[in-house]
């Protein structure tokens, strides 16, 4: 999948989250109080958005390879253009570090410490269910 499919699946899905999260705090069309909405989460969920998030990583990082690749072959020596050039290339640089770094700690890394955090969770409840059924279900 190409960078500009995966943005605009990224932004479609954005797009939809908002649109319904909008949505939440209003009655059923009907008038009545529908059943409540409930987010389903777990340490699966937020490996596979942490994946995603280093797909998205490693797009950004060849896009910014195939940019700072062509604008390294452009020659301006003695042209007012220069230094406007060289400008580019440092703050594309920087922001580029900037998104890597939200990507990759931000983004990713959140992700799969929430999903260690789970996991952690759900063990623990494993094991109290386990030691509950073990025990006749006597407290």
């Amino acid at each position: 999948m190409s960078f500009d499919e995966m943005w605009g699946q990224a932004r479609s899905e954005a797009l939809a989250r908002q649109q319904s999260s909008m949505q939440l705090n209003q009655l059923a069309p009907s008038g009545g109080g529908g059943a409540p909405l409930s987010l389903q989460v777990d340490a699966g969920i937020l490996e596979e958005r942490a994946k995603k998030a280093d797909t998205v990583r490693t797009n950004f990082k060849e896009a910014d390879d195939k940019v700072m690749a062509a604008t390294g072959r452009i020659e301006l020596k003695g042209f007012k253009a220069d230094a406007a050039l060289s400008t580019f290339q440092k703050r594309w640089r920087s922001q580029m570090l900037y998104m890597d770094d939200l990507l990759e700690k931000g983004v990713a890394g959140n992700l799969r410490t929430s999903a260690a955090e789970f996991r952690k969770e759900e063990d623990r409840r494993l094991r109290a269910a386990k030691r509950e059924h073990g025990n006749g279900g006597k407290s």
